[in-house]
């Protein structure tokens, strides 16, 4: 079986997943890894498949906590290779970031990127309410969203310009010290 034939009986097995796991500290609802692949690894079985990752970027980092503690990030891009029992796979690439307070940054972003990438390739949607049917304005952590995309990036200038509206829309101080510690690392790479 071709890998995108592969793909096609997975999909028709499994169907959707729904946001059934909750972040009770934040109060919103997810699909975890092991939600996912609870559902998808057995349909990859039952047809021949597996799925491979290669990791093409990695970059972490050291944030300070409000509490005064220190989390390690980890921002990465993967690469899965999707293969059937025949012929060429099908390959999709997907970025991730993860914080931890530990050691195991890398490998929740390793699970996010996963639990992306398998979202995506199925098209798996979810019982929640289309995002298109909210509006939202420009805040300070959206502003702190793309800072940390803009370093994820490498790019120097947008970081620097999302730092002065970082400040302007008054981010907490531990979020501006991380803009600054990324500006930093990127101008001294």
């Amino acid at each position: 079986m071709q890998a995108r034939e592969l793909v096609v009986e997975v999909m028709k097995e499994v169907q959707g997943l729904a946001k059934r796991d909750k972040n009770t500290s934040q109060g919103f609802n997810f699909r975890g890894i092991d939600a996912v692949m609870n559902v998808v690894g057995p349909a990859l079985r039952k047809h021949g498949g597996f799925i491979t990752p290669t990791v093409t970027d990695v970059s972490t980092s050291v944030a300070p906590t409000k509490s005064g503690g220190s989390l390690n990030i980890c921002r990465l891009q993967v690469t899965y290779s999707v293969y059937g029992s025949e012929g060429d796979p099908i390959v999709g690439t997907v970025a991730a970031e993860a914080m931890d307070s530990g050691d195991k940054a890398t490998a929740k972003a390793m699970s996010v990127a996963y639990r992306t990438f398998l979202l995506q390739l199925l098209c798996l949607p979810t019982d929640e309410p289309d995002p298109d049917t909210y509006s939202y304005e420009l805040a300070g952590k959206d502003i702190y969203t793309l800072a940390s995309e803009a370093y994820f990036n490498k790019d120097l200038a947008k970081l620097k310009t999302l730092y002065v509206e970082a400040q302007q829309a008054k981010l907490p101080k531990d979020k501006l010290d991380l803009i600054v510690m990324w500006g930093k690392e990127l101008g001294n790479s």
